[in-house]
């Protein structure tokens, strides 16, 4: 790990809430933040003894969050005690829309029956906090949270873990996408101001196409993005 690795990951602790939470959870939303963000970029190496001296803890509490992150999808492990940063790549990202395409509606629709008025207001809340941060960390994590809200009312619980797993390492192209053009996240709000039109008015059909239309203009916009920002 470079110093240059070494003050990015202290600055973000710095922003990150350490009170009442685990060591662990502390050094894991750290991390995440800094990738996130942009701030520790794809390729960029993390050392387990460097990133606990840069937030002054045991490497045991470094050693889970990394095993967290590569389970995210946001870092591969080495063979030397760390990690490396995932490297973006337009082939992942389509086998993750394409999965997703076929996967969510019938996730949807199976979670139809449990949405509640309650339930949408909480969406819709999630809605209001995405358009009003300036995050890009914060934004995805909340995009994750709005759209996982209803399918994870969905009594299918092998069909939730695959999503759960197609959706973590999507979360790191979406943090791209904000970077690179910051319209990305105006574009992606109206996509979600279609799918929560539909749920308020308990439409399901509008639902399913308000939500395979937003996955299409997420999609688009996060491949253009990655052809400009890395090598094929």
């Amino acid at each position: 790990m470079t110093s240059d690795v070494a003050a990015i990951i202290e600055n973000v602790a710095l922003t990150t809430y350490s009170g009442r939470r685990t060591v662990h959870n502390y050094v894991l939303e750290t991390l995440r933040r800094a990738i996130l963000d942009g701030q520790l970029t794809s390729g960029t190496r993390l050392v387990q003894s460097e990133i606990a001296e840069a937030l002054d803890v045991s490497t045991t509490p470094v050693r889970e969050a990394l095993r967290d992150l590569a389970a995210e999808g946001l870092i591969r492990l080495d063979a030397h005690r760390g990690g490396v940063v995932q490297e973006l790549s337009l082939s992942e990202l389509r086998e993750i829309y394409e999965l997703r395409v076929l996967l969510e509606p019938e996730a949807l629709r199976r979670a139809w029956p449990h949405v509640t008025n309650e339930i949408v207001d909480e969406v819709a809340e999630l809605h209001e906090r995405m358009n009003k941060t300036q995050s890009p960390s914060d934004w995805v994590e909340l995009n994750s949270s709005f759209h996982g809200r209803i399918l994870e009312l969905a009594p299918s619980p092998r069909l939730l873990l695959i999503l759960d797993g197609l959706v973590a390492p999507w979360v790191m192209y979406v943090s791209a996408s904000l970077m690179a053009d910051p319209e990305n996240q105006k574009r992606a709000a109206e996509g979600h101001d279609h799918v929560l039109a539909a749920l308020r008015e308990r439409d399901l059909d509008a639902a399913i196409a308000a939500s395979v239309e937003h996955l299409g203009i997420t999609w688009r916009t996060l491949a253009a993005s990655l052809q400009q920002q890395v090598p094929l």
